[in-house]
């Protein structure tokens, strides 16, 4: 089934954006790869300065205790001013100006409330895992989810059928 759908991979030392990128490209989605190196990065992205409208976004990243682990540089390597330390829903709430689209961050404990919270604004659509998944389920994940909705199936629907494989999927939560 063609798609003409977009998405958006943001790669933050993540472990899978890879292996979906081609997974989306063979179902027929097109696909831009950012990968991402320091916090700055990342906060222009967030404020859409580098990313235009998108049907789906994909952070894949490593997440610990409900944020997003950004890389550790080294003093001499910040800019003035750029954040230190992992993101949370603080640094999202403050930077995210997405709108209207569908955000899955496949890093573990990522999705909280606080999370979802800050992401779910401007009528986006958060799924993410609220533990610490192994790596090979969010890849899982994502290829399922994907493809129940090149089959017919609405966010929703494909939320439910990806998420109901196993206790590993099950860690994904949709908020709205």
């Amino acid at each position: 089934m063609h798609m003409n759908k977009t998405v958006a991979i943001i790669s933050i030392e993540g472990n899978s954006g890879d292996e979906l990128r081609r997974v989306l490209e063979y179902y027929g989605f097109i696909v831009v790869m950012h990968y991402t190196g320091r916090p700055q990065h990342f906060i222009e992205l967030l404020q859409g300065k580098m990313i235009t409208k998108f049907d789906f976004i994909i952070i894949d990243c490593h997440g610990d205790d409900g944020k997003i682990i950004m890389p550790e540089l080294g003093e001499d390597i910040y800019f003035q001013d750029e954040p230190r330390g992992n993101f949370g829903a603080d640094e999202i709430s403050k930077y995210l100006t997405w709108k209207d689209t569908c955000i899955i961050i496949n890093g573990c404990s990522t999705g909280t409330d606080g999370m979802a919270k800050a992401f779910v604004k401007n009528n986006n659509i958060f799924l993410a895992p609220n533990d610490y998944i192994e790596g090979n389920s969010d890849l899982v994940f994502g290829v399922l989810f994907f493809y129940h909705l090149t089959h017919g199936f609405e966010i929703e629907s494909a939320y439910k059928k990806a998420s109901s494989l196993d206790g590993q999927t099950g860690m994904y939560i949709l908020k709205k």
